[in-house]
């Protein structure tokens, strides 16, 4: 059995200084072996009276959530849903779409979360990349999705974000919405979700046993090679996550957890939802997450824990109807998914404390890749400016890719990953699987992170950079991940442009784009031609977020000393 035993090689992979944060007991804690369904029922089979859900302020018990999830995945069944099946799915987090979730896992099926901004074209790619028969889509979304899915006659099921809505709310919702409605979305294959569900009345379900160790989920990001991929994930390795967390977190059952995130990333889907469910917490679900309304947030649901990225959590402070506000009902802040400077972090801790929280802003780190979690902060292990400490399980090295040799504790290298909540792999890419995992010279298994960092004799995890960028952009509320390599491939690809650069800067609530562009010729005769050539190459190859939305044309782009573009001081001139 193992645990903590102090030693100085010198080296975090082998030391492991984080474990003696935990217990014998969290250390060496059997991982569930099972389905995601089984693994949410196993933990909640005691409680059925309690609340799961928090939908608009209608409450739904465990006992009335498992109940719909059998009656979908009976209708699942009933139109052709096998095991293995991959079902895309376009919403944004509403009852439906958990009850989605976990039906498709009880029958075995897998469920791809798809962008909800993604163009018409990118869905028939995306479509028939999974070799999609039926997809789910949220009735605002229907238009491009029956128009993606026709090419290839694909089953399309619709549902209203007023599906399990409160009475009152729902009849607001379907006024507002039959102003609006589009009635010239027919499709012969169009099943709206009354009449899908009206299907499995006189179906009956054969129980298997699912593989917990095949896909359960696809996950779509840009990987370490900023190349879009579609991430196969098993149930072992999402179940392996929120097992660690249930044993070390010490959140209790019945406590009240706001879920701000978007169910597309696996930040979403799995610490948003499938983690505070078999906790036995109730999820508050925000369909649409807006920075103003903090003070509704608080004032309607007292929430005890959040889990979002910074850009929805940082405008706590500013918010002139929280400064008054008592927020004791608040215990814990978790951010991840980008960083967060410490003067954000300080500020943040300050207002908590300010307003009687006990809370404090805890980080952590992972990628979608090791279903987001790897590194974690916890109340009793937490470290200003660090992303935390590694799960019990998960091992840490810092790693010198060039000299393929391990480094020491507070020396600069990549960050590579050992965890039991690693992806199968890319979906039909077996060449980027093979380029992410990599082999020790003691023939363990890790993975590259593509990030930059160093680990403190304590076992804490400092990030100072990526190998490859990312910058997150918001949009309407909703955060999203831009590789800004593939805008820049798509800016220098016009006959008179030199040379581009892709920052992300502040625009009023959003974080947005903006391209730095060299050109041939700065002339005021050409630049407004080349600036509408290059918005129109953008909006015919790229999605929404991923777009600049102001352009500068300036003589050269700042280097660094070793002669790269210096994006960061493009950064720090408009922060």
């Amino acid at each position: 059995m193992e645990e903590y035993i102090e030693s100085i090689t010198g080296y975090p992979s082998i030391d492991k200084p984080w474990l003696k944060y935990y217990s014998k007991e969290q250390i060496n804690a059997p991982l569930p072996n099972c389905s995601l369904y089984e693994y949410l029922y196993e933990c909640n089979k005691d409680h059925f009276e309690e609340c799961a859900l928090n939908y608009f302020g209608k409450k739904i018990t465990f006992r009335r959530l498992f109940a719909l999830i059998d009656e979908t995945a009976r209708a699942f069944v009933s139109i052709g849903v096998e095991e293995g099946e991959i079902v895309p799915i376009v919403t944004v987090s509403t009852v439906t779409s958990i009850v989605c979730f976990y039906a498709l896992n009880k029958i075995g099926a897998v469920s791809d979360f798809l962008n909800v901004l993604v163009e018409k074209n990118d869905l028939e790619i995306l479509f028939s990349e999974a070799n999609a028969k039926v997809v789910i889509a949220l009735d605002l979304f229907e238009e491009k999705v029956i128009e993606a899915a026709q090419k290839n006659n694909i089953t399309v099921i619709t549902f209203g974000l007023n599906q399990e809505m409160p009475l009152f709310t729902n009849l607001g919702y379907s006024v507002k919405m039959a102003r609006h409605k589009n009635s010239t979305c027919k499709y012969e294959k169009k099943l709206v979700w009354n009449k899908f569900i009206n299907r499995q009345k006189n179906i009956q379900i054969i129980n298997r046993k699912k593989d917990p160790s095949t896909t359960c989920l696809l996950a779509h990001t840009g990987g370490t090679t900023g190349i879009p991929k579609a991430v196969m994930l098993s149930d072992n390795a999402m179940n392996a996550v929120v097992c660690q967390y249930i044993n070390t977190s010490g959140i209790a059952r019945g406590e009240v957890f706001l879920n701000l995130m978007i169910p597309f990333v696996v930040y979403g889907i799995l610490t948003n939802v499938h983690l505070p469910l078999c906790i036995g917490l109730e999820n508050v679900i925000i369909p649409k997450f807006d920075a103003n309304d903090w003070d509704k947030y608080f004032e309607k649901y007292h929430p005890n824990h959040i889990l979002a990225v910074p850009v929805y959590i940082s405008p706590i402070v500013k918010n002139p109807r929280l400064q008054e506000m008592d927020l004791s009902c608040f215990i814990s802040a978790g951010v991840g998914g980008d960083g967060m400077t410490n003067e954000i972090e300080i500020d943040l801790n300050r207002f908590f404390q300010k307003h009687n929280s006990k809370a404090v802003v805890l980080k952590g780190f992972g990628m979608t890749e090791v279903c987001a979690t790897a590194v974690v902060g916890f109340s009793y292990s937490n470290k200003l400016g660090s992303a935390g400490i590694p799960l019990p399980k998960v091992c840490i090295m810092i790693y010198d890719r060039e000299n393929r040799k391990e480094l020491s504790y507070n020396q600069v290298g990549e960050v590579c990953i050992q965890s039991p909540s690693k992806m199968i792999g890319y979906l039909n890419n077996e060449e980027a699987t093979k380029q992410l995992f990599w082999t020790h010279d003691d023939g363990s298994e890790w993975l590259h992170s593509g990030d930059l960092g160093y680990i403190d004799e304590d076992g804490f995890l400092f990030l100072v950079g990526r190998m490859k960028r990312i910058i997150l952009t918001t949009k309407d509320g909703v955060a999203y991940k831009v590789f800004p390599n593939i805008t820049e491939k798509i800016l220098d690809s016009h006959d008179d442009v030199i040379q581009s650069c892709i920052v992300g800067i502040k625009d009023g609530d959003n974080q947005v784009l903006k391209a730095f562009v060299v050109i041939k010729d700065i002339d005021s005769s050409t630049i407004t031609k080349i600036e509408n050539e290059l918005k129109n190459r953008c909006e015919d190859q790229l999605p929404v977020y991923s777009r600049p939305t102001f352009y500068e044309f300036i003589e050269e782009l700042p280097l660094t000393a070793a002669g790269k573009v210096d994006y960061r001081k493009l950064e720090e001139m408009y922060q």
